[in-house]
């Protein structure tokens, strides 16, 4: 397929997709933000965005950090800011960086995408019970069931 091919194909309405089965039941869960300084970015996103803080708490997957959990008007957690004070300076790359992309999966699509996982030999890590895979661009992306 060509990509005007492609591009007429998303234009009409059309669903580009891979040979494998997909999911229809996967939403982004969250996006997760590194920041030097949580405090000032729990005032930014609650005071000037208008997301509601959920929680503060010591990151419990993390060990020795930070984080903050914001929801959205409907309740979902939509963002995560992770603190890592070793950005505190203007200059370092990374601040502000998106850390990864969280979704979730009913538990039987979570099931079988570890299990495609394990068959094509992609590495992917579990914590917590959730799935941590990076993307081909090396992206972190936390899959977590539900």
């Amino acid at each position: 397929m060509t990509m005007s091919e492609m591009d007429a194909r998303v234009n009409a309405g059309g669903a580009l997709r891979g040979s494998d089965p997909v999911t229809a039941s996967v939403w982004l869960d969250h996006a997760a933000v590194i920041s030097a300084d949580l405090d000032n970015a729990i005032g930014f996103y609650s005071d000037l965005i208008g997301l509601r803080v959920h929680v503060v708490e010591e990151d419990p997957i993390r060990e020795g950090r930070r984080r903050a959990m914001f929801f959205d008007s409907q309740g979902r957690d939509v963002l995560e800011i992770i603190e890592m004070k070793e950005f505190d300076h203007g200059t370092v790359v990374g601040r502000g960086a998106i850390h990864h992309l969280g979704f979730r999966f009913p538990r039987a699509d979570w099931d079988a995408l570890r299990m495609r996982l394990y068959e094509r030999g992609h590495h992917y890590s579990s914590v917590a019970g959730k799935l941590f895979v990076r993307d081909n661009d090396g992206l972190m992306l936390e899959i977590e069931p539900f």
